[in-house]
């Protein structure tokens, strides 16, 4: 093929040469003497040797142009169907050339991944949403049907209507934990940051969270020093409630949750530490994803969510923080999140 195309431009400059000469020999013979048909053979052959080093000369020059766009071309070749790129082969001048397509084919294929994995997590979010709101709604539709239809007992309508309000109390949860973690997600939230006193704040939900541990007869233990750090109040509110909650959740009867705020070097460290179940050293890496559970058996006996931790971590990196996860099977689970001050 390249050799066709080094021919082929060879012989348009040698044709064109021809009649070029011709044509400027019929006008020297139309003005000159015609004794100049003497020197005919001289002319002839000094135009048939001209003729020689131009075809010579243009299948030289034609060869620099086309050798190193067949080069050109062959480095896209190879880098469409994967392989790394070589510099040797190519010339100076074309390298930049060939480096941004590269470039540009990996930042394509990145695109690419990152768009299979969006689908992928797109779709196992709508499979987890659709399954964490089918449980409470059939309930509720179960429930309601029974009054409705007039099938249940008087002393059971009340009941019923517990269910009936607890479930649509976990519905709502949900909802506004599936909005939370979008806006997160999205970084539409803004930032209102302000001066907070973390202990007060920890404090204050403690009291809001210490009848629901003493049903399960657990200890809130709150320790520390009063620091303040810049913050949103709101997510951080939710970040320490989703933390408490779970620490009760998830603990043991006559268990403790102990809740300790201080500082180390630049950074506030809040730490929340309980006796529970703790997390088996596989699924540490994965509590942070959203609808995320370690035991199947044991979420459907403890309601929950699923995005709690994960709402927790958004937040965290929201505020430039840093998050540490430290726990033993049946024996407890640390959590400890430092913020910049």
């Amino acid at each position: 093929m390249k050799r066709k195309i080094y021919y082929n431009l060879a012989l348009i400059a040698t044709i064109a040469t021809i009649i070029t000469s011709i044509v400027l020999a019929f006008i020297s013979f139309y003005f000159y003497d015609l004794k100049i048909i003497k020197t005919l053979p001289a002319l002839i052959g000094s135009i048939i040797f001209i003729l020689i080093l131009l075809y010579i000369l243009s299948y030289y020059l034609a060869s620099k142009i086309i050798e190193p766009m067949e080069k050109a071309y062959q480095s896209t070749q190879n880098i469409e169907s994967g392989e790394e790129l070589s510099e040797e082969n190519i010339y100076e001048e074309l390298r930049p050339f060939i480096k941004t397509i590269a470039i540009q084919k990996k930042d394509i294929e990145f695109a690419h991944q990152r768009i299979k994995e969006a689908e992928k997590t797109r779709s196992e979010f709508t499979a987890n949403v659709s399954h964490e709101l089918k449980t409470p709604l059939t309930s509720i539709n179960g429930f309601a049907e029974m009054i409705a239809s007039g099938m249940a007992k008087d002393e059971e309508i009340v009941k019923f209507a517990n269910i009936i309000h607890k479930e649509g109390s976990r519905l709502l949860d949900l909802i506004d934990s599936i909005i939370n973690l979008s806006h997160l997600d999205e970084k539409t939230f803004e930032a209102n940051f302000e001066s907070l006193d973390i202990y007060e704040i920890t404090e204050k939900i403690v009291s809001q969270l210490r009848f629901r541990a003493m049903e399960k007869n657990i200890t809130l233990n709150l320790s520390g020093q009063h620091l303040t750090f810049r913050g949103n109040k709101r997510m951080i509110e939710d970040l320490i409630f989703n933390l408490l909650d779970n620490g009760i959740k998830y603990n043991k009867e006559n268990g403790k949750v102990d809740i300790s705020i201080d500082k180390s070097n630049d950074y506030l460290s809040f730490s929340i530490k309980d006796t529970g179940i703790g997390i088996p050293k596989a699924d540490q890496n994965r509590v942070f994803e959203r609808f995320y559970r370690v035991d199947k058996s044991r979420s459907k006996r403890i309601q929950g969510s699923g995005l709690g931790l994960s709402i927790v971590k958004h937040i965290v990196e929201f505020h430039n923080g840093i998050i540490n996860l430290i726990s033993e099977e049946n024996k407890g689970t640390e959590i400890e999140i430092l913020f910049p001050i």
